[in-house]
């Protein structure tokens, strides 16, 4: 499954304040989702990895997130600073660089839901000496052949601050009526 495709129901969850409205577009994404990476898809929605009782965490810092940014798109630091003043969201500050990136980036894969799971999944796992430095690599990856929405979702992700307003409850609410119609 296609990256794109879950942040195509997150911008419609992001646009919505209503739970039912916000259960029906989850429903949506459950139903299209694999069984196979459902799990994937609900951890990702929850702007998380892994269930809470696994204490390990993205821990991915703004300025760390700052020079992935950086690095996948060619914009200066002190850039994408000035614009993260001005949104006040980082994950729209990528978007920003992303549509205006300098460097063009030939053969470029559409990201897939596994795959940008088993990337956070290394830079979770990512300890000790030089360990910042492939956190950064690795995120750097990842933007580099995203779009600039995918982008806006995978840095918010990252630093912890997806800002869907989904309650568990209303995940819980979603998979019920995908799977069993109530």
């Amino acid at each position: 499954m296609k990256y794109t495709k879950i942040v195509e129901f997150y911008e419609k969850i992001e646009q919505t304040t209503k739970r039912l409205e916000m259960t029906d577009y989850l429903v949506g994404l459950f139903k299209e989702t694999p069984k196979e990476i459902i799990d994937k898809v609900v951890y990702l929605t929850r702007g998380k990895i892994y269930p809470d009782f696994v204490e390990l965490e993205l821990g991915v810092a703004e300025k760390m997130a700052m020079r992935a940014i950086a690095n996948a798109t060619g914009a200066t630091i002190k850039d994408i600073e000035e614009d993260f003043k001005k949104t006040g969201d980082l994950g729209l500050t990528t978007e920003n660089f992303i549509k205006r990136k300098r460097q063009l980036t030939l053969f470029a894969k559409p990201l897939t839901v596994d795959h940008v799971y088993n990337i956070f999944d290394k830079i979770a796992k990512a300890t000790g000496e030089g360990s910042q430095d492939l956190k950064i690599r690795l995120l750097s990856g990842l933007l580099t052949n995203a779009q600039p929405n995918e982008g806006k979702y995978i840095i918010r992700t990252v630093t912890g601050r997806l800002r869907l307003g989904i309650a568990d409850m209303t995940i819980l609410d979603a998979l019920a009526i995908a799977f069993t119609g109530s």
